[in-house]
């Protein structure tokens, strides 16, 4: 009797990892290449990870300026705001609150004021209330409707701030 032959394990071929040309989308372009060869016909030395990733953080911190710098020129001359409570007056559907705000800024704004119980400032029920656009350097007194309190009075206060 022979022995029956051994199947002999056949190596196998590692697959070549490819990617779309970046420039013309045309498939099949090795991983470590960025460019097809229509597309760098010279084989020039392409742009290294580090390079890339260079240039997309330095549009980031530039973009951040910018925005940063458009946001300056933008709030300039806006409040402080300065805000109290005048009044309290049940409602059917809340209280309609009375608000003083002034504007001390060197331009016309509008802010935003919180209303919040006098007697749980922190960890209380609040409400935000937009105020109406306020002049540079005047006082605009407004009535507002909140809900968050129920329609029983209660002491409340405000906090308005500069955007």
């Amino acid at each position: 009797m022979t022995p029956s032959p051994i199947a002999l394990a056949v190596p196998r071929e590692e697959p070549e990892f490819t990617h779309p040309c970046i420039r013309c989308g045309r498939a099949g372009v090795a991983a470590q290449n960025g460019l097809c060869d229509e597309c760098n016909p010279l084989e020039l030395a392409q742009p290294s990870a580090t390079q890339v990733h260079g240039i997309a953080a330095l549009g980031i911190i530039v973009a951040v300026v910018v925005l940063t710098v458009l946001a300056r020129f933008t709030l300039a001359g806006t409040g402080p705001f300065v805000g109290y409570l005048v009044g309290v007056e049940p409602q059917e559907s809340g209280l309609a609150v009375t608000l003083v705000v002034t504007n001390q800024g060197t331009r016309d704004a509008a802010t935003t004021c919180q209303i919040l119980e006098a007697a749980r400032p922190a960890g209380g029920a609040r409400q935000v209330v937009q105020t109406p656009v306020i002049g540079a350097g005047e006082e605009l007194r407004f009535t507002t409707m909140v809900t968050r309190f129920g329609a029983s009075p209660v002491a409340l206060v405000a906090e308005c701030r500069s955007p």
